[in-house]
């Protein structure tokens, strides 16, 4: 493995990033993070773990039980039995994201000018966006409806391949046969993905759609990037979509544990630990 540290440091066990000072989605899309994690939990138990009153709590909860992300019981609240089912874009837009503009500022850094470049519909990825006219890229290519607007409102400049299909709202993205056939005729010089778990060397989706066209993007490209945060190691993905040796370059959060660290270092991958700074 070729490891290259974008800050040297004695301390391998990063303590985790604290949640106080949140705004109100981002404590939502933690919140419901954390009860996934936890099954249950009690209100006064997210109240200290949250740093926020029980009654902003309750108001959260009732917010996302209506949502229909929780279920509301008395004195807190309950995952609901649909582990395999993506959390709506809407929370992950607005859940770990110090990290996740971190990782895209290091993926950005790998494109170099003219490039063909595609992105997945990730909302890590997404968060290139403020940096990609600095690269200097000919093309984006994506399948994510919301980086075709937001790309053509900030940077008109550089030209968009936008691919369509069967749009679902849960990822505000076009995804399935429709979307793979016009893959399966381009092509671009380097690809930018992240997804939702990844265990046993290779990288796993909740929908199958999803984890189809993410494939088919994979192989559309010369240079295969992953962008992934901590949280997505070990987490439940039905659907296989690549092992993580089909990548050349793996940028991964600096705080990801030492074991998981371990499972990168037996792969012959680039593979960058990217802090993430202070909010």
């Amino acid at each position: 493995m070729v490891n290259m540290e974008s800050e040297m440091s004695d301390e391998r066990d990063v303590a985790p990033a604290p949640r106080d000072g949140l705004t109100a989605a981002a404590r939502r899309g933690e919140l419901v993070r954390y009860i996934e994690t936890h099954s249950v939990a009690r209100a006064e138990e997210l109240a200290e773990a949250f740093a926020v009153s029980a009654m902003t709590i309750h108001r959260d909860l009732d917010v996302l039980s209506r949502e229909g992300l929780i279920e509301r019981i008395r004195g807190g609240a309950r995952a609901l039995p649909h582990a395999f089912i993506e959390r709506d874009v809407r929370l992950r837009r607005a859940t770990k994201v110090n990290e996740k503009l971190a990782l895209a500022r290091a993926a950005a850094a790998l494109i170099r000018a003219g490039d063909m470049v595609a992105i997945d519909d990730s909302t890590t990825a997404a968060a290139m966006l403020p940096v990609l006219a600095a690269r200097a890229p000919s093309t984006v290519i994506t399948h994510s409806l919301a980086l075709m607007h937001d790309l053509t409102q900030a940077h008109p400049e550089i030209k968009l391949l936008g691919l369509g299909g069967q749009y679902f709202p849960e990822t505000d993205s076009f995804l399935g046969t429709v979307v793979i056939e016009q893959i399966k005729r381009i092509s671009a010089d380097v690809v930018f993905i992240s997804t939702t778990s990844v265990k046993n060397d290779a990288l796993f989706h909740p929908d199958a759609e999803a984890a189809r066209t993410k494939q088919a993007l994979i192989e559309m490209a010369d240079r295969k990037v992953l962008l992934v945060d901590g949280s997505k190691f070990g987490a439940k993905g039905l659907h296989h979509v690549v092992d993580l040796e089909v990548f050349d370059d793996i940028l991964v959060s600096a705080d990801l544990p030492a074991e998981h660290r371990a499972q990168l270092d037996r792969l012959d991958v680039a593979v960058q630990y990217v802090p993430t700074p202070e909010p």
